[in-house]
């Protein structure tokens, strides 16, 4: 029983690490066709690795993929505010959620991203700034 709700966990994990490959919406031609979505995106990563070397994914890729990061870190920013508000008592319930998304985005981009995917320190940094820093500007903006 235990496995299953691990692997469940792990498994919507991945489902939002991967949602950037599934929605790539430029096209790129694969064995003589046009696709679109994750081909198309595994087709541009391969041939950025190719040309860059492992864990370079070009200018386009990472550019595409800050966006994510970006939406993501307002999304969350949306409904930990409106959860703190709401439910738990205003600012102080939103400090906690603030720190514990830091720390997570931390772990997840110095530590798991550079195990599973090889991913290298400049890329984790953006990808941590990209979320860290709308959580500073929040922070500047409503909490102080």
């Amino acid at each position: 029983m235990r496995k299953k709700r691990t692997a469940k966990r792990v498994g919507f994990y991945q489902t939002l690490v991967t949602l950037p490959d599934r929605l790539y919406p430029f096209k790129t031609q694969v064995q003589g066709q046009w696709v679109r979505g994750v081909r198309s995106y595994n087709a541009t990563f391969a041939r950025y690795e190719r040309m860059y070397g492992t864990g370079h994914y070009g200018f386009k890729l990472d550019a595409y993929r800050q966006l994510f990061h970006l939406f993501g870190a307002i999304l969350f920013l949306t409904v930990a505010a409106y959860l703190s508000e709401s439910f738990l008592g205003g600012a102080r319930a939103m400090y906690v959620f603030l720190t514990i998304a830091v720390l997570f985005i931390s772990f997840q981009e110095f530590y798991l991203h550079r195990r599973m995917y090889q991913q290298l320190w400049k890329k984790g940094i953006v990808d941590w700034l990209t979320w860290c820093v709308p959580f500073g500007i929040y922070f500047f903006t409503h909490l102080r």
